[in-house]
C-alpha cells in the first residue's frame, strides 16, 4: 500500500474537485469532504491583507520612505 504525502493528498483532492466541477451542469452545487486536507493552511485575515496592500501602494508610488 502506497502512503501519500499532505501534498500529493491535496493535488489530488482539487483534481477531484476540478473534474466534479467541470462535469457539473451550470448552476449545481459540487460537495466534498474534505477532512483535514486543509488542516496545515495558514488563516489570514483579508482586512489586513488589505492594508497591507495600500500600504505598499503607496510605497511604491513613492510616498513610502
Amino acid at each position: 500500500m502506497a502512503y501519500l504525502t499532505k501534498k500529493q493528498e491535496r493535488e489530488r483532492f482539487i483534481a477531484e474537485f476540478l473534474r466534479r466541477l467541470r462535469e457539473a451542469p451550470p448552476g449545481t452545487r459540487v460537495y466534498m469532504r474534505c477532512g483535514d486536507v486543509f488542516k496545515g493552511a495558514d488563516v489570514v485575515s483579508i482586512d489586513e491583507l488589505r492594508a497591507a496592500r495600500v500600504v505598499r501602494d503607496d510605497y511604491d508610488a513613492g510616498e513610502g520612505g
